[in-house]
């Protein structure tokens, strides 16, 4: 038996996979409480205890996407240059293996955002962090951010189908990317 602890983390993460697959599925617009608690299993009191709101479950996800993130490419323990180009690389390397479900999960929230404006303030966040970050290193600082940038364009375009790059192209970018950061922030000895 799990403890009651587990079984409310079991939950809540039940709760945020649910909302995933229908915001993959189709819209934000479209998901209901009662449906996110039904298709989960979960009483819709249960659902409340986590999450008093469908916008608050809406953040409750965004917060779990950027965690994940995160996982992948922050890691704390190391000296600024390194931490940046762990991040950097580790940044790349998700950008282009983002497969069609998390692009398609990213696009809805972002037309989200007209609705439930508050859904950018954790984004807006996560880049102000980040950039004042970047802006304390000098002569690095412009590589660090022109990369960010355009990563971030290249996720955007192909998240919003405006252009859809071939393997050859993918790869391209990729490999160019990370020279840039590996040349700019050389790994330790």
């Amino acid at each position: 038996m799990l403890p009651i602890n587990s079984a409310r983390v079991s939950n809540r993460d039940a709760l945020l996979d649910v909302l995933e697959s229908l915001i993959a599925e189709g819209s934000v617009h479209d998901v209901t409480l009662d449906g996110v608690a039904a298709r989960a299993g979960i009483t819709k009191g249960g659902l409340i205890y986590h999450f008093k709101s469908k916008e608050a479950l809406l953040h409750g996800l965004l917060e779990r996407m950027r965690a994940r993130v995160d996982s992948h490419c922050v890691d704390p323990t190391l000296e600024p240059q390194q931490a940046l180009r762990k991040f950097l690389i580790a940044r790349i390397h998700y950008a282009f293996a983002m497969g069609a479900k998390e692009k398609k999960i990213m696009a809805n929230l972002l037309a989200a955002a007209s609705s439930y404006p508050s859904l950018l303030v954790p984004v807006k966040s996560m880049y102000d962090n980040g950039t004042g970050n970047i802006a304390s290193l000098g002569d690095s600082a412009g590589l660090a951010l022109s990369v960010w940038t355009a990563l971030d364009g290249f996720v955007m375009l192909e998240m919003l189908h405006i252009r859809q790059f071939s393997e050859q192209e993918r790869q391209q970018m990729k490999d160019t990317l990370i020279a840039l950061v590996e040349r700019q922030f050389p790994a330790p000895d």
